[in-house]
This record gives C-alpha cells, sequence and structure tokens, in this order.
C-alpha cells in the first residue's frame, strides 16, 4: 500500500510543476513592452491610478515640480539672463490637462535679445531656449556680423491650450502644458530679420544660419520640427520638452508628424 502511494506521489509531480511553469503563450512579447515614443516617461501614474479607481491626475499636475526642482530652474534662467516674470496659475476650470502651476512670462532669452511678443511657458522650457541661446544661436549669430548683434527672437506661440496642429480632436499640443515654444523669426540690430521658412539648397547665408540654429536645436529641447516636417510648420520652428521613454528626440528634417 505504501509502495503504491509513493508511486502514484512520483508520477503526479512532473503534472504538478508543468502547471506551476509559465505557458510561453502568455509571455508577452518584445513589442508588446514597447509603447509609444511620444508616451510620458512616467506612466505608472495613470496605471496606479486606473488600478485603484481612482481618476488620474492630468497632465498639469503630472508636471509638477517640487519648490528645490524650481528654485534650481529659477537660479539658472538668473544665471542665463533670462528676463522673467512668475505670473499666476494657469489652471482651467474645465480641463484637467491643460494648463501651467507655475507659468513664467519671459520677454528676454538673454540680456540683450528680446522674444516679441513675450512668451508664457513652464521653466523648464525657458531654461532649455535660454541654454540653446546662448550656446549654439549668438556663436552662430557672429558669422552674420553685416547685419550686427542679434537682438530678438519673434515668439509664434507659447502656452495655448490645444491640440496638435490645431486640429478639432486628438492629442493635446505640448503648447497645452507650457512645454513648448515656436520661433518665427530672428531680428538683428541693422533692422533685417530671417524669417523661418523653406530654404531647399539656396545657398545662402540665412539658409545656413536657419540649419545650424535648428539642428542644434535639439541637443537642448526633445522635439524640434520646422520647414519639411509637414504643412503646419513651414513658417516656424516648434520646439518642446516632452519626456519620451528612453530619452528619445525628434528632429525632423522631412515627412510628417502630428504635433
Amino acid at each position: 500500500m505504501i509502495r503504491a502511494c509513493l508511486l502514484t506521489l512520483a508520477m503526479a509531480l512532473p503534472l504538478e510543476a508543468q502547471e506551476l511553469a509559465p505557458e510561453t503563450s502568455k509571455l508577452p512579447k518584445v513589442s508588446d513592452a514597447l509603447t509609444e515614443v511620444d508616451a510620458p516617461s512616467s506612466p505608472s501614474i495613470e496605471n496606479s491610478a486606473s488600478e485603484s479607481g481612482d481618476v488620474a491626475p492630468g497632465m498639469r499636475d503630472q508636471l509638477r515640480v517640487s519648490d528645490q526642482e524650481y528654485a534650481r530652474c529659477l537660479a539658472d534662467l538668473d544665471e542665463l539672463g533670462v528676463q522673467y516674470t512668475e505670473v499666476a496659475p494657469i489652471i482651467p476650470d474645465d480641463d484637467k490637462d491643460c494648463g501651467v502651476l507655475r507659468p513664467l512670462t519671459i520677454t528676454h532669452v538673454a540680456s540683450d535679445i528680446e522674444i516679441l511678443p513675450p512668451a508664457t511657458v513652464r521653466c523648464d522650457t525657458a531654461r532649455a531656449l535660454g541654454r540653446w541661446t546662448q550656446d549654439f544661436v549668438l556663436p552662430a549669430s557672429t558669422r552674420l556680423s553685416a547685419r550686427g548683434e542679434l537682438t530678438a527672437m519673434e515668439n509664434g506661440s507659447g502656452y495655448v491650450c490645444r491640440r496638435r496642429n490645431n486640429l478639432p480632436d486628438g492629442k493635446l499640443s505640448e503648447h497645452a502644458f507650457g512645454n513648448a515654444f515656436d520661433l518665427m523669426a530672428f531680428r538683428f540690430a541693422d533692422g533685417s530679420r530671417i524669417a523661418v521658412q523653406p530654404r531647399e539648397a539656396d545657398g545662402s547665408m540665412e539658409e545656413a544660419f536657419q540649419d545650424a540654429t535648428r539642428g542644434s536645436a535639439c541637443l537642448e529641447f526633445s522635439t524640434v520640427l520646422g520647414p519639411g516636417s509637414n504643412a503646419s510648420h513651414a513658417d516656424h520652428l516648434h520646439f518642446d520638452i516632452i519626456a519620451r521613454n528612453n530619452g528619445f528626440r525628434l528632429c525632423e528634417q522631412g515627412g510628417a508628424d502630428p504635433e
């Protein structure tokens, strides 16, 4: 009897082991583990909220920064010579995503370079704009010495609650969170301006300057779009600081993109 019981137990063990082993058909595929390139870098907020049944915080609140982070950002702006005013929080009553909790209105991106008209953005956006101007735009502008010093950048859009490409539906633009800035043109001391526009191999210094500033912008911004990206960006450069998985950066010179 004991021997029969032991034999039965021995035969049962492989079956139990087989039930405990994971089924390969239920394992996630590698492609399932990848997320969209324009998804926020911290999607766990939404996941935890949906599991608990609570309403997930909107993007405006997901972008909240600590007092220490905010103070550090303001100190960086001061060092860069960015001139700004802290303004009241932008919190639309009917939208949990649009808005900026600690907006700044920037009037100068460097001590002598105006933003015309002033742009309202998040501090992180202003810092990226200041660093790009200091490290890349100003040195490039010295190659246009006949025009004199760079005096201003024309602002096409800072914060505005809208969809991408101004469409009636779809994903919100990064402008809706204060994460984006649209640059229309550069102005110089002699009164001249270099407008952002399609410049396909025209061989001019204006083309070289536009290409140089556009190319360097992706070292500071995670998205850079402009002429050649799509029809919506034919007359300006779009910069934003969206956080993507694995630090992915979108620097388009051609093709279509839904921003």
